[in-house]
This record gives C-alpha cells, sequence and structure tokens, in this order.
C-alpha cells in the first residue's frame, strides 16, 4: 500500500501526540514539545509497525512530523558519519589482538587489588579520586575499553569481553579473593567477570555495580550496530548541538571531558571512532541476558533511578544492597561521600 506524505504527515503527528500527551501539528518539533532520545525508539517503532521505514537518526535529523514524513517518503538524509562503523572494522585490529586495556590506577598496596571496569564509553582514569578514598590498603588497577587506546575493533559481546579482562586479571592476581567495580555500563561487564569467577569455584569477595542500567534492553534489540552508532549522534545532537559535525565538535567533546564521558587528552580525530565504541557497548548491553548471582553485591543507583534499578535487578541480584547516590551524573555519583562509605563497606 502506497503512503502519501499527507497520510505519513499525519501518522507523525499521532504519534508525537500519544507519546508526548500534548496536542501537535505537522511542523513541531518533537524535541521541542518534551521529546527525548529514548521514546525515539517508540517513534521508530511505531513508524514501522505502520509500514515506514526509518531509523532514528532520521527522528534526530527530521524533527517536525511533517519534515519525517517527507525523509521517509523520499529517501533519508545518510547524517554524521555513516560510514564509520565501517571504516573502523576495515582499519583496525581485531580485539584479541588489542594491547593490554588494563591500567594502574593506584600502583601501591598490600592486599589483594581492586578491578574496576571503564564506563559505556571505554573510560575508567575518572575513578582515580575515588579509587583513593576507598581502596582500603588495595592497589586498585582499571579496565579501559578495548580499542580506546588502538586501532582495535571492539568485542560485540559481554561475555567476550568479559572473557578478555578475565585473562589480564589472572595474570595479575591468579586466584581469589577477588574484588570487582563496574560503573554504569562495565557494571554488566564487571557481573558476568564474577559470575565467570564463581563458575570457576574462585571467591569473589565484593561486587560493587554503580549507576547499573535499570533495565534492559534500554533500546532495540533488532538494531545492528550501525543503528547504535546513528542513535548514539543523534542523542549527542539533541543533547549539545552537534548539528556541524566538523564546527560544532570541539564544544561538544569539551563538554563531555567535563562531564568525565571521556578523557581530557581525547582528541578530535578519535571522536566518532570512540562513538564507535561506545556504540558497541550499548549494542552488547542491549543483548545480554543477566543470571541469578547470588554472591555478595553492592548497588548504587542516583535517586531517580533506584526504584526501577531494585524492580530490575533484584530477581537477578537476590543478594544485593542498594545504596542511594543524589546525582546521576557520573562525575558527580563518584564524588558523594556516601558512595564513597559504600565501597569502603564492601571493600573492608
Amino acid at each position: 500500500m502506497t503512503v502519501t506524505r499527507e497520510e505519513a504527515t499525519a501518522l507523525f503527528t499521532a504519534i508525537w501526540a500519544d507519546l508526548l500527551g500534548v496536542p501537535a501539528g505537522p511542523d513541531d518539533d518533537f524535541f521541542d514539545l518534551g521529546g527525548y532520545s529514548l521514546l525515539v525508539v517508540d517513534v521508530v517503532d511505531r513508524a514501522r509497525a505502520a509500514g515506514l521505514r526509518i531509523r532514528a537518526i532520521d527522528v534526530f535529523e527530521h524533527p517536525t512530523a511533517a519534515g519525517l514524513a517527507s525523509a521517509a517518503l523520499t529517501g533519508r538524509d545518510p547524517g554524521f558519519r555513516p560510514d564509520m562503523v565501517a571504516h573502523v572494522w576495515a582499519t583496525s585490529a581485531g580485539p584479541w589482538q588489542a594491547p593490554p586495556s588494563l591500567v594502574p590506577l593506584v600502583p601501591d598496596g598490600d592486599r589483594e587489588p581492586l578491578f574496576v571496569v571503564h564506563l559505556g564509553t571505554g573510560h575508567v582514569r575518572l575513578f582515580t579520586a575515588l579509587a583513593e578514598r576507598v581502596r582500603c590498603g588495595r592497589p586498585v588497577h582499571g579496565f579501559e575499553a578495548i580499542g580506546y587506546r588502538a586501532r582495535v575493533r571492539p568485542f560485540l559481546s559481554v561475555g567476550e569481553t568479559a572473557e578478555r579482562y578475565l585473562s589480564e586479571l589472572r595474570a595479575v592476581q591468579p586466584t581469589g579473593p577477588y574484588h570487582l567495580a563496574g560503573l554504569c555500563a562495565g557494571g554488566v561487564v564487571a557481573l558476568e567477570m564474577a559470575q565467570r569467577l564463581r563458575a570457576a569455584e574462585e571467591e569473589v569477595a565484593a561486587l560493587v555495580l554503580v549507576d547499573l542500567p535499570s533495565g534492559m534492553p534500554e533500546l532495540d534489540p533488532g538494531w545492528g550496530l550501525n543503528e547504535h552508532f546513528e542513535y548514539m549522534l543523534g542523542a549527542l545532537k539533541v543533547q549539545f548541538g552537534l548539528h556541524d559535525p566538523v564546527a560544532d565538535l570541539p564544544g561538544v567533546l569539551a563538554e563531555l571531558q567535563r562531564r568525565a564521558w571521556f578523557e581530557d587528552t581525547d582528541g578530535i580525530d578519535d571522536f566518532y571512532r570512540l562513538v564507535v565504541l561506545w556504540a558497541a557497548a550499548q549494542y552488547a548491553q542491549e543483548h545480554y541476558e543477566p543470571r541469578p548471582y547470588a554472591g555478595p553485591v553492592t548497588v548504587i543507583s542516583a535517586a531517580e533511578h533506584i526504584d526501577r534499578a531494585r524492580a530490575y535487578w533484584s530477581p537477578h541480584l537476590p543478594t544485593a544492597r542498594y545504596h542511594v547516590a543524589d546525582d546521576v551524573r557520573m562525575q558527580h555519583i563518584l564524588r558523594e561521600p556516601g558512595v564513597a562509605d559504600a565501597f569502603v563497606e564492601a571493600l573492608s
């Protein structure tokens, strides 16, 4: 059945109004009406159910009902760097060939180490300041994402990522008891590492998970890596004003560094490659099926997410102790006294 532009416009206008709960017209901007990045997933799902093949980047690029209808019927704008995923795969070595991803955050200490898994963006050194306060006499090592420092393709599964990190962990500490932590999406990897250590009959004395996703999947498990990459860029476009991928990029990168999502040493030339790594981490998380974990575990979640996090994770983490942090932003959550107290309690 052929859909006219008027019918497509009416469909998107109705989707706007239904999802946002406000009156919507064909020229109203989805995000100005209160739309946000995760709701874009619902827009795409509803459009596809009605027979219109759009992608998430189309909503970010054409945020009015009339504009999106036109893009859906005449072909989409290719968006930001649409070939970047293919470029990374064509110009990078395989992930098992990557240099070591374990970096010393606090090298001295005479107790068993604490191993910390990076944010979804791949950055882990932001944990250093908190590590000094909570380590209880332990050296602290952090896992940076595979490919964060070198041109290496990322893994696309949590299990493969966990296995690679465990090979490095065992080289530093061959036997337990082990102490693990994970930041944001890295908490899912840390959980899988703990599962595998316990399956090998090793003791995991502490597992601290900071700002875990409050439910999975968050996006659409049917999306490919390129759609995840485009979604990430679209979300950055809306949140930070990334309209021109060249002119606007320095300001966007500076803001991401201020928020501790990327390191201060990350440069403009690395930006799109690092977003591919970020998208790969999101893709892997979307396809991860958590199993029940009965070991000691501490979950630290922002106040606005704690109820959803507890509802989702309680069946998987029946012995978890939950601690509330007031500020969801990672650069602040790691500074809160209560977060430090939760780490000390778990590690001591």
